[in-house]
């Protein structure tokens, strides 16, 4: 909602009992402990007004931009796949899948120009291990390996998706060249 850093909001549904994570003060119900942050509440709530207000125009702008960057990652390179549904996904968001190389070899290659993406869960980004939703839907684990996630944000224009439609290419065939798993064929 890009209102203010360590502030959020949880709903509990009616007849469900959580446990706090830290005792003492008895604040929130006894849910949490501790003096309230008083200036994140305030820019959290009308951080919520906004994202009500400009919503349904980002929804639209987020989902031409995601279907723009499908498109120009699934279309130049063979063995290229998208994770998911085409459309009934998320607006902000793209996963795809890479075979013969891994997500973290191109999220390095990413980040060296300038584009930040993920190549595991978000909370799970510190270790190398595969998100373990990709392997859910049944992808292997080596599939699931191959998979990169970006992720759009109300800033992002059609020229940082261009950008990194641009950028592919590139770095999908260095690093298919230098794994031993891509077939002969790709190396060429």
């Amino acid at each position: 909602m890009y209102g203010p850093k360590g502030i959020g909001a949880l709903y509990v549904k009616e007849g469900i009992r959580i446990e706090p994570l830290f005792h003492g003060g008895g604040q929130e119900k006894g849910l949490r402990s501790g003096t309230e942050n008083i200036p994140g509440i305030i820019g959290f709530g009308k951080a919520a007004e906004i994202a009500e207000q400009e919503m349904q125009n980002n929804v639209e702008k987020l989902t031409k931009l995601r279907d723009r960057l499908i498109e120009g990652l699934l279309e130049p390179l063979p063995y290229t796949f998208l994770n998911g549904h085409p459309t009934n996904r998320l607006p902000d968001n793209v996963s795809v899948r890479y075979s013969f190389i891994e997500g973290e070899s191109m999220l390095l290659s990413l980040e060296m120009s300038g584009v930040s993406v993920s190549s595991g869960s978000a909370c799970a980004s510190k270790t190398l291990e595969p998100s373990h939703v990709l392997l859910a839907t049944g992808l292997k684990h080596e599939e699931a390996h191959g998979s990169i996630m970006f992720s759009l944000g109300k800033d992002n224009t059609i020229d940082d998706v261009e950008y990194v439609i641009g950028l592919m290419p590139s770095i999908i065939n260095r690093l298919r060249a230098m794994s031993p798993l891509t077939p002969k064929e790709l190396r060429e």
